[in-house]
C-alpha cells in the first residue's frame, strides 16, 4: 500500500504569523495533535504539534502562580516555535518506507506534497498502524 491509499486530506493548516494563543485554542478544542504551517504562497513551511506548544507555555499559565511573562508566551508567532522544513512523503511513498521513516526520525506525522512543495494531505503514525491491523485482520 502507498500512503494515498491512508492519508489525511482534511488537514487543518495555519499561517507563519498566527498566534500561539490561536494554536493552543486549536489544540483545546479539537482531537488531533498535528497543524501544518503553510507560507503566504501556500507552500508547506513547517509543522507544529501540540508537544511543540505546551513545551512553549509555562506550567502557570491559567493558574494562581501565572505571571505575565507566561501569559506573554501567548503572543509568540507559529513560525519562532515550529518545526521548518519538516520531513516530508509523497503519495507514492509506500506505507513501509513512511513508517520506518516516522520511527527512525523520532516524528509523529508526514506531510504529503507534491513536487512543487504543495500540500496534499497528511499522514500519522496513527493512519500507519490503523492501516497495517486492518491489513493484518484481512
Amino acid at each position: 500500500m502507498i500512503i494515498k491509499d491512508i492519508m489525511q486530506t482534511r488537514v487543518v493548516t495555519v499561517g507563519m504569523d498566527q498566534r500561539l494563543f490561536d494554536i493552543k485554542d486549536i489544540f483545546d478544542n479539537v482531537h488531533f495533535h498535528h497543524l501544518v504551517v503553510l507560507d503566504d504562497e501556500d507552500c508547506l513551511a513547517g509543522v507544529l504539534t501540540e508537544a511543540d506548544l505546551l513545551a512553549e507555555l509555562s506550567p502557570f499559565l491559567g493558574k494562581a502562580a501565572e505571571s505575565q511573562r507566561d501569559i506573554n508566551t501567548l503572543s509568540q508567532r507559529v513560525h519562532h516555535v515550529m518545526t521548518r522544513e519538516p520531513l516530508t512523503c509523497h503519495t507514492s511513498t509506500s506505507i513501509e518506507d513512511a513508517g520506518s521513516l516516522m520511527l527512525d526520525k523520532g516524528v509523529s506525522c508526514l506531510p504529503v506534497i507534491d513536487k512543487d512543495n504543495k500540500l496534499l494531505g497528511l499522514v500519522t503514525w496513527r493512519d500507519i498502524l490503523a492501516s497495517l491491523l486492518a491489513n493484518a485482520r484481512r
